[in-house]
């Protein structure tokens, strides 16, 4: 599914905009996407290993196993030589915070502190995300096969009943730490993992070429196109009904918008978008975009240490800082990641 790496490379894209020329809802957007293309990927995997050991009569926790190193071999190496690099050069909050940033619990501490990290507080995602790869093998493999659909369903209506509630409990303010939570992002994993099943157990009952499927597509559209012209006036005085239609249903409507996308670019998007999706340099930015991710808030420190201003040209700025990172991307993939990676041929469950 090589059109994926392009989604990514427009997540990743859309968080360097938002943290680098300050548009701030693209962010939000990226993350999510991110988010929605890991519930429906894992889930296609762990189904995939759950319909391979039921055949073979064998035990489930031998698939979790065989996953969990996996995502071990290609998350934790490059994290945490990050981590080391820059507790020994002692950023601010390197060495303050470690234990919380070596236990990805990142976006606990950013709840409870109400305030960001500076360079470090884009760790929260990554967070979020291993706290969602340790949960979901034992969803996906071990729920019973009558209750797993349900169980999907479920998860999704987490996120935005825990958005409301969590709302409610902080007395109708925008607070926006409460979205860095991982039950704030269920709906995320959830969608995604509703979309991996249905294309393996019942494509047919999926057919996003359908009237229904452009109608919710084009409501999301229309959606994020209304928060984003209204957005400059959203605050903590706005009336509760403003307030809630934002906190609950931009993350949603973002949701849909994604896994339209995922759906789509997953069996390869033609037409007119077919050249934009199939381009190369896309797909090569989406291969090593967790790399890029991952450094991107550090290319600000390596740019200051370089000598350039940030108080520059922010457009400057961002040319400047999106090849610094491309290259130390780059160099990272090749040089450390993809050798590491190529270990998790070793532990395929098939």
């Amino acid at each position: 599914m090589p059109q994926l790496d392009t989604l990514r490379a427009f997540a990743v894209i859309a968080v360097l905009i938002s943290h680098w020329l300050e548009v701030h809802f693209l962010g939000g957007a990226g993350v999510t996407l991110f988010f929605v293309l890991s519930g429906y990927l894992i889930t296609g995997i762990l189904l995939r290993s759950r319909n391979i050991s039921e055949t073979r009569n064998e035990s489930k926790f031998l698939a979790a196993k065989q996953f969990y190193i996996r995502r071990t071999l290609r998350i934790f190496p490059v994290y945490y030589a990050t981590l080391f690099v820059f507790f020994i050069m002692n950023l601010p909050f390197a060495r303050e915070y470690i234990s919380w940033y070596s236990t990805y619990t990142t976006n606990f501490l950013l709840y409870f502190r109400q305030d960001w990290l500076g360079y470090f507080s884009h760790l929260w995602t990554l967070a979020v995300e291993e706290q969602f790869y340790i949960l979901w093998p034992f969803v996906i493999l071990f729920i019973p096969r009558k209750f797993l659909l349900k169980s999907i369903y479920i998860i999704i209506l987490i996120g935005p009943v825990f958005r409301v509630i969590m709302y409610l409990m902080e007395g109708g303010i925008n607070n926006s730490f409460q979205s860095l939570l991982t039950p704030s992002n269920m709906d995320c994993f959830g969608v995604g993992a509703l979309l991996a099943y249905f294309r393996l157990y019942n494509i047919d009952k999926l057919e996003f070429k359908t009237a229904f499927s452009k109608v919710i597509a084009a409501l999301s559209v229309v959606t994020i196109a209304l928060l984003v012209m209204f957005g400059g006036v959203i605050g903590e005085n706005s009336s509760f009904g403003v307030n809630i239609f934002v906190q609950v249903l931009f993350k949603t409507a973002i949701i849909v918008f994604s896994i339209f996308l995922i759906a789509k670019a997953s069996i390869g998007i033609g037409g007119l978008l077919k050249p934009v999706f199939d381009n190369k340099a896309l797909m090569y930015i989406g291969k090593i975009s967790y790399g890029v991710y991952l450094f991107h808030p550090f290319c600000i420190a390596v740019y200051k240490y370089l000598g350039f201003s940030v108080k520059n040209n922010m457009y400057v700025n961002f040319v400047i800082m999106f090849t610094l990172v491309m290259v130390i991307s780059s160099l990272s993939w090749f040089l450390f990641e993809r050798p590491i990676n190529s270990l998790k041929k070793y532990f395929v469950y098939k």
